[in-house]
Formats: structure tokens, sequence, C-alpha cells
């Protein structure tokens, strides 16, 4: 329900956005979103 989601890397920003905009992209929260998801379908 964040407004911004900003994602970190070795204290370096590499992405930032809404949910919705960034499990559309390929990256780091999309990854971990997919692990997370396919966990709780398990």
């Amino acid at each position: 329900m964040a407004g911004l989601i900003v994602v970190l890397d070795g204290g370096r920003i590499v992405q930032q956005g809404g949910h919705d905009d960034l499990i559309t992209r390929p990256g780091v929260y999309a990854e971990l979103h997919a692990i997370q998801h396919d966990a709780f379908r398990s």
C-alpha cells in the first residue's frame, strides 16, 4: 500500500516506483515478488 517503493542494492537505488509498475519491469523487485508469490502458492 506504499505510494513509492525504493529498491536498494549495495546502498544504491536500483529501482523505484509503485508495486504495479515494478512487478512488470525486470529487476530485483519483480524477482523477489515472484519468489514470494510462488512460495504462497505451494
